[in-house]
């Protein structure tokens, strides 16, 4: 469990702060009276099972066992069945908690990791309605908090399920449940400022899409002859673009994740584009234009040059699936336009 941890908040924390290292730590002692703490423990175990090639000699029957050595996949199944065990000693419904929002926050991450979509779906909703249930997605709850540490990590795990939520649904032009947003998490003078200060980014990054783009992106509707008006488009292209101007002085890991997503999020807004029929060979702006997955692309390798390998690994295979995306839609522009691009190129 501490390994998992240590890894935890190096890896995993600045893009996903919201546990209090030293409770977490401490509980490690208590693990037995508290079936709560032990399945938030264990969810986050398979989250960095799912991410790291750490494994852990487990034997036919669940148990540690110092003559075998399993593989990390073995692995991630045995902590997310402890979790479920673990859940099955209390009643997370009829009394929800902060940590159990949380596990099922953990499991979505492990189970989408593993392609598990239709799972991972439903325990991000199910994290969604715990919060919910506890009026953490209303700002009012939060005025009458007297644990102040308690009150910083809802906020931060509403905000957080926000961001996940909104990409999860264009990923898979799924609907969104939290729309009304709370105030955002103060920045204290201290030594995690930079990593609330990323964390704020990715917020920044997602706070503009809202339920009128989500209806146009989930739409089936075929028949472009209804007009939308390009000028939001071209205010959100705008806002990606000035959304992240201190991203240097982010963490690698952050700035894999923060400069990924922006480049990702730009190419959604093109898709709707090409989509509604707003393209063409004299665009107002350059989002407007069929060139613009080259010009993303291009940003995109040169990111992926610039920051460490183990920078885009600690943000899990969500980043690779937002690269892929791009590439999807590169591909799509070069076979209609292959003069663009030379041969070579």
């Amino acid at each position: 469990f501490q390994s998992c941890l240590n890894i935890f908040f190096t890896n995993k924390y600045p893009v996903m702060p919201i546990l209090d290292r030293e409770t977490i730590y401490a509980s490690l002692h208590e693990l037995h009276h508290s079936p709560t703490q032990y399945s938030l423990i264990t969810s986050i175990c398979a989250v960095i099972m799912m991410q790291t090639a750490m494994s852990l000699p487990i034997d036919r029957e669940g148990f540690l066992d110092t003559s075998q050595q399993f593989d990390s996949v073995l692995t991630v199944d045995f902590f997310i069945k402890e979790t479920y065990r673990a859940r099955e000693f209390f009643d997370q419904v009829e009394s929800p908690s902060l940590a159990s929002v949380q596990t099922s926050f953990f499991l979505f991450f492990s189970l989408s990791q593993r392609g598990k979509d239709n799972s991972a779906w439903l325990h991000l909703r199910e994290s969604i309605t715990m919060l919910q249930l506890l009026n953490l997605h209303e700002e009012d709850s939060y005025t009458t908090m007297t644990d102040s540490c308690y009150a910083t990590l809802s906020r931060r795990t509403f905000w957080l399920l926000f961001i996940t939520e909104q990409a999860y649904a264009l990923q898979r032009h799924l609907p969104l449940t939290l729309r009304r947003p709370i105030r955002l998490p103060i920045v204290a003078d201290d030594q995690e400022a930079t990593i609330i200060y990323g964390f704020l980014d990715s917020v920044n990054l997602f706070r503009n899409f809202g339920d009128g783009f989500m209806a146009l992106w989930n739409s089936t509707e075929r028949d472009h002859t209804r007009l939308v008006s390009p000028r939001p488009f071209i205010k959100l292209q705008e806002s990606l673009k000035d959304a992240i101007p201190n991203v240097r002085d982010r963490s690698e890991v952050q700035q894999a994740d923060l400069l990924i997503t922006r480049q990702w999020l730009k190419m959604i807004v093109w898709q709707l584009c090409l989509k509604k029929g707003m393209l063409s060979s004299n665009p107002i702006i350059d989002s407007m234009s069929f060139h613009y997955p080259i010009d993303i692309a291009r940003d995109v390798t040169l990111v992926t040059r610039l920051l460490p390998l183990e920078a885009f690994q600690a943000n899990g295979v969500g980043i690779l699936g937002k690269i892929f995306d791009i590439g999807c839609s590169l591909a799509d522009v070069l076979l209609v336009h292959p003069h663009i691009l030379h041969r070579s190129t």
